[in-house]
């Protein structure tokens, strides 16, 4: 009787456990180091990011009649062609930030990095939305080399609005609806405009900010 009674209190222990670990529609992949990442089908990961830091936008000189030479005084603009922002993981889920893009400093960036992204980035402003950004990430302070975003780690964010032109050290316009980028002079991010960044892990948004850029744009802006 003691025995069978032990059975059932060790069973009724491991279903308690396992219904602990299961959440409709989640998925987890537990690492080497026996911590869970959230994988693609997780839906409960909206409080897992952070923002770190205030938000930097950096602006270039776009080359709007795509002709590699810059003229501000004719058709081309200044414009925001990327948006930089840390970010950091607030439990011990760790999030995974694998990239649709890198960056090499030569020629055309960015780069598509042949990998295969759970996450998505969508922003937006009046003129303009995109749920398919390029975005590429690097990891600051301690880090394992991996994509993998631990609690402690910091890992920044840059989304790219323009492609850059390394050849002839400009911004170019995008070529379509399905890139990324703006494709239009009118659709280009600029002073005084509004935006937007919505992180998405796994069909659930993560990470939603906005801002307002200032009413002449530097080089470098810092939004707080």
């Amino acid at each position: 009787m003691a025995i069978e009674v032990a059975i059932i209190a060790i069973a009724g222990f491991i279903v308690a456990v396992l219904g602990s670990l299961t959440l409709p529609g989640s998925s987890f992949l537990v690492t080497e180091s026996g911590e869970a990442v959230v994988r693609d089908d997780f839906t409960s990961s909206a409080s897992q990011l952070t923002l770190r830091t205030g938000v930097v936008a950096e602006s270039g000189e776009v080359d709007v009649d795509a002709n590699d030479v810059i003229l501000l005084s004719g058709v081309d603009e200044l414009a925001v062609a990327k948006l930089i922002f840390m970010v950091e993981v607030a439990t011990d889920v760790v999030v995974d930030l694998t990239p649709p893009n890198t960056v090499d400093d030569t020629q055309a960036d960015p780069d598509a990095s042949g990998l295969s992204p759970s996450i998505y980035i969508t922003v937006s402003w009046d003129e303009f939305t995109s749920n398919n950004t390029q975005w590429t990430v690097d990891f600051a302070g301690d880090t394992n080399g991996d994509y993998f975003l631990e609690k402690g780690e910091r890992a920044e964010v840059t989304v790219w609005l323009q492609p850059y032109d390394g050849i002839n050290v400009l911004y170019d316009l995008g070529s379509g609806t399905s890139d990324g980028y703006a494709d239009s002079a009118a659709e280009l991010l600029q002073q005084r405009d509004n935006f937007v960044v919505e992180v998405n892990v796994a069909g659930s948004t993560s990470l939603s900010f906005q801002r307002t850029l200032p009413l002449e744009l530097g080089t470098s802006d810092l939004l707080d």
